[in-house]
């Protein structure tokens, strides 16, 4: 995969998507991350270039950049953050959707780090991210510095949650076509829901709507990422941290161990009263976890 330099960026639908766009550029902006929009990649960035390595921050299905935002802003003081929307999400030049598996998302990795001359990041995923994250670490054992997955697909938890019973059913239940389904959505990513205006929530729904059938190819493009098994996360090989909201409601936490036997060195973390969305959630927690892996990998000799 190369840069999409020359191809126009997603641009959202509405004037009021433009002004929510707006406002979140300008907030990020306040904290140190200031967003970007150029070389095929729309992202948040910031912090110090001479502190490595640096932390890319890797979102999860039907959502973009903006979700972890909470968390960078806790990491950008003290170290250099990259925050992309990933291809056929948020401001990212558009892809056809049926081109979107996890190969491609794994290359988009690859194109990322080339096209913005990093060293070895941290790769810090959330849910769909953390499977992309995880699943670059495995086989690019050589271009990871250190991995940290929350809440990650990939593995198929031994027990199912409403969202994976759906989706060995044929329905899918992230799929936001009204103001109603993105309450619902909402609700199930957290134990307790952030406050969030309603009319905030009616223009965060049209514009998932208006890419709901794109998204519907793409998540069917990764079912068996999402319904998978752990072979393809043996080989990873970085330090690596587990977290998983004690209450998640999307992706269930008895796969946790799964994935600690999938990667035997790796540290888990169970947050207590926390749901899918922890990086938003319990941000404080999960910079904490962060933190002290990039301190460990820091004070290893070269």
């Amino acid at each position: 995969m190369r840069s999409d330099s020359n191809a126009p960026f997603v641009e959202p639908i509405t004037r009021r998507g433009r002004l929510l766009r707006r406002l979140i550029h300008h907030a990020a902006g306040f904290a140190g991350l200031r967003h970007v929009m150029d070389r095929g990649w729309p992202r948040f960035e910031g912090g110090p270039e001479d502190v490595g390595p640096p932390v890319v921050l890797v979102h999860g299905f039907g959502v973009d950049g903006t979700t972890m935002l909470q968390l960078g802003r806790r990491l950008v003081r003290r170290n250099r953050v990259i925050v992309p929307d990933l291809p056929g999400f948020g401001l990212h030049p558009r892809h056809e959707p049926a081109s979107i598996d996890f190969a491609h998302l794994l290359d988009s990795i690859d194109d990322l780090i080339s096209t913005l001359g990093l060293p070895a990041p941290v790769l810090v995923g959330s849910s769909m991210g953390g499977a992309i994250a995880a699943g670059y670490a495995a086989s690019r054992p050589d271009a990871v510095a250190g991995l940290v997955v929350i809440g990650p697909a990939g593995i198929e938890p031994p027990i199912d949650t409403e969202v994976f019973a759906a989706a060995k059913n044929d329905e899918h239940l992230l799929r936001i076509e009204s103001t109603a389904d993105f309450e619902r959505v909402y609700e199930l990513n957290f134990t307790k829901a952030p406050w969030m205006p309603r009319w905030m929530k009616h223009v965060v729904a049209r514009e998932a709507a208006h890419r709901a059938e794109d998204h519907e190819i793409v998540l069917r493009n990764l079912e068996t990422v999402m319904l998978g098994n752990a072979d393809r996360f043996h080989t990873v090989t970085c330090p690596t941290e587990i977290v998983w909201g004690g209450d998640d409601r999307i992706i269930h936490p008895s796969a946790a161990p799964c994935w600690q036997a999938a990667i035997p060195h790796a540290n888990l973390t169970t947050i207590d009263r926390a749901g899918h969305s922890t990086m938003v959630e319990r941000p404080d927690e999960i910079a904490a976890i962060v933190e002290d892996l990039l301190a460990g990998i820091r004070s290893r000799p070269d």
